[in-house]
């Protein structure tokens, strides 16, 4: 499974080269951070890493999108008990998923506003502390 979180890491680099400057201030906000001369890019990602222990969460992620756009989630993990809670603009959940699939969720933006992503740690019996993982967020 680490081979495939490098992979994907080392897939993504290209795409994250040219934003890095620009991710920096404002690292989730893809639907609005790209200059006007990546205007015309057909998708926006960006990967991101956590560590969480047992019944853990993360702060909530924010993608800013407009009406019709799409937020894939994808999510790298090892079989670690991870599920993540999708909010839509009005802050109302629109399901909570588990991580230990093959495939990422897409999710389209009724109108504009934010989507935003939360993840939580479930028990965790092994010897492992930390649970990492990654996730990449595409917007289209």
């Amino acid at each position: 499974m680490n081979k495939k979180i490098v992979s994907a890491a080392l897939s993504t680099a290209l795409v994250l080269s040219f934003s890095a400057s620009i991710m920096a201030s404002s690292p989730t906000d893809i639907g609005t951070a790209a200059p006007s001369s990546y205007a015309n890019l057909e998708a926006r990602e960006v990967v991101k890493y956590y560590s969480l222990i047992s019944y853990e969460e993360t702060e909530k992620e924010a993608f800013v999108l407009k009406k019709g756009e799409e937020l894939t989630v994808f999510v790298y993990n090892s079989g670690f008990p991870i599920t993540y809670t999708v909010y839509d603009a009005d802050g109302q959940a629109l399901g909570t998923y588990n991580t230990n699939t093959p495939y990422g969720r897409i999710f389209t933006a009724q109108k504009n506003g934010t989507l935003y992503v939360q993840f939580k740690a479930g028990a965790n019996s092994s010897f492992v502390k930390k649970m990492n993982f990654s996730a990449k967020f595409s917007i289209s």
